[in-house]
């Protein structure tokens, strides 16, 4: 019975030891918590020494154990994970913080919408100039300084020149006199090597009116020059060009359509250009209307050429197509009869100067044709012809000196009109020279014979 009591102990004791190594062996897969005395408790059951391995039955012989190192502490207070839970991803370090940028200038922020570069520099000389005249002269200087970068970024000397002329203003208006007129000669010399006409006119018009403030003699003599010789540029390319449409018209083979043509071109040249190609081309242009087979054709080409004429504003070089105008109206030669319409373009060409029209409208006065009667514009009309020296006029005018159409009987002056137009050969001069001596006395005679040589020794070339 003893026996087996002991035998029965011993198994009591192996079966304890198998029950305490499977207790400390187990594996932890409970979830941990962050009470502090459970931590401890885990960490006290961490530090103590590992059981020994069971032994087989028999005796007891216990084998010392190397205890386990200490594990390290931990760096922070453990958290509890899920098992079932993945890992959370690592948190991303803060970003440096962005330096803030500087504030924009507000005369650049007004004009971030305006796309060409010129434009945004007038609007900044413009603000620089209302700056400077409400006494903020720091402001506008700043904000010329942002115009000349600008302008310093323009390729072109088209685009530089007018931004220059914004700059001149706003320079004067803020009191910087000499730099405007060094600012003016840089946009003068831009605008010289400017090759397109139309651009170096609108650049021109933009200097012109810069020079109003500027107030420079000298500079306003070299626009004045610059702008003089590019009209002689522009009149002789379009002489050119027209002269070209001369050719061009010969080719046509309908009368009408080349004087309509002719009418064009004619009005073109005169305004301005070569006055005695452009009345060539006028006559040209009546010439072929007064070949138009149908009357009712030409007629109404004629007067269409005649009141294109009109609108031109011709000058003395048209004086003698004015007076063949006038002539054909008078006459009724490939124009209908109208002799109100032939005073119109006798007096246009009586106003240029033109001595035949100015006798026959004195005529046309004198005898009430077309116009009032009026025996003093009559007179008027005479003495302006007989002074230019033409035959027709003196010999009119002496008539009427001799007989008194506008006062009294002047024989003497009358007789020295008689004598100018006798040495020019008119037969009637001569003629009304000897009946009218008949009434003179020596002395008269005398003194109207040396009135005609003064005058004519006044009309002789100086030496």
């Amino acid at each position: 019975m003893k026996t087996k009591h002991i035998a029965l102990l011993i198994g009591g004791v192996f079966l304890a030891g198998i029950a305490a190594a499977y207790i400390f062996f187990l594996p932890d897969t409970a979830p941990k918590t962050t009470d502090t005395n459970t931590n401890r408790k885990h960490a006290a059951a961490d530090a103590a020494p590992a059981s020994p391995e069971p032994k087989p039955p028999g005796n007891i012989v216990a084998e010392p154990v190397t205890p386990a190192p200490e594990p390290e502490p931990p760096a922070s207070e453990p958290m509890d994970v899920d098992a079932d839970e993945p890992p959370a991803e690592p948190v991303p370090e803060p970003a440096p913080p962005i330096e803030p940028e500087p504030p924009k200038d507000p005369a650049l922020a007004l004009i971030e919408q305006i796309e060409s570069p010129v434009g945004k520099i007038r609007v900044l000389c413009n603000l620089a100039g209302t700056l400077a005249q409400a006494g903020d002269t720091d402001r506008a200087n700043m904000i010329l300084g942002h115009a000349k970068e600008f302008i310093e970024s323009l390729e072109t000397d088209t685009a530089r020149a007018p931004a220059l002329t914004y700059l001149v203003s706003a320079l004067i208006k803020t009191g910087q006199a000499d730099e405007a007129k060094a600012t003016l000669k840089t946009a003068l010399d831009a605008v010289a090597a400017i090759k397109n006409t139309g651009e170096k006119i609108a650049v021109l018009a933009s200097i012109t009116a810069a020079l109003k403030e500027v107030g420079d003699t000298e500079q306003t003599k070299q626009v004045l020059a610059l702008s003089l010789e590019l009209a002689r540029q522009i009149q002789a390319q379009s002489q050119a060009v027209l002269k070209q449409s001369l050719t061009l018209v010969s080719q046509l083979t309908n009368s009408a359509d080349k004087a309509a043509a002719l009418k064009t071109i004619a009005i073109a040249m005169s305004q301005p250009g070569d006055p005695r190609q452009a009345e060539e081309t006028f006559v040209q242009a009546l010439t072929l209307a007064t070949q138009i087979p149908d009357p009712a054709k030409k007629t109404a080409a004629l007067e269409e050429i005649a009141s294109a004429f009109t609108r031109s504003e011709p000058g003395a070089a048209f004086a003698q197509l004015q007076f063949s105008i006038g002539w054909m109206y008078y006459e009724g030669k490939n124009m209908p009869r109208d002799v109100a319409q032939a005073a119109k373009w006798y007096r246009k060409a009586a106003d240029h100067g033109h001595p035949q029209a100015q006798v026959n409208l004195a005529v046309m006065y004198d005898e009430g044709q077309g116009v009032p009667e009026n025996n003093t514009e009559a007179f008027n009309l005479f003495t302006q012809a007989a002074e230019q020296g033409h035959s027709d006029g003196q010999t009119a005018l002496g008539m009427m000196l001799a007989l008194g159409q506008t006062g009294p009987p002047d024989y003497i002056q009358a007789t020295k009109w008689f004598t100018l137009a006798a040495n020019a050969g008119d037969q009637s001069a001569q003629q009304a020279q000897a009946e009218l001596a008949k009434k003179m006395t020596p002395s008269q005679v005398a003194q109207a014979q040396k009135l005609a040589k003064a005058w004519a020794d006044s009309r002789q070339p100086q030496k």
